[in-house]
């Protein structure tokens, strides 16, 4: 496994709920696991498969920003 070179979606995905938690650890892990669940269902159906980790990291990411630029 490489977090730089992963081999499968699903590894992707836990590279970046792992680099999101590092990044928010005031965020609850069972939330944060819920914005990448809700926004790769987002996803769901789309043909090309590949680029769907780096579009739900933006998306959460996004999201997350707002969230605290709003709370500092």
């Amino acid at each position: 496994m490489s977090s730089t070179n992963p081999q499968s979606e699903f590894e992707a995905l836990l590279y970046l709920s792992e680099r999101l938690r590092m990044r928010f650890p005031d965020v609850d892990e069972d939330a944060l696991f819920g914005l990448i669940a809700e926004e790769l269902e987002s996803f769901d159906g789309a043909r090309l498969r590949a680029y769907v980790p780096v579009l739900v990291e933006h998306n959460v990411l996004r999201g997350l920003k707002s969230t605290h630029d709003r709370a500092a």
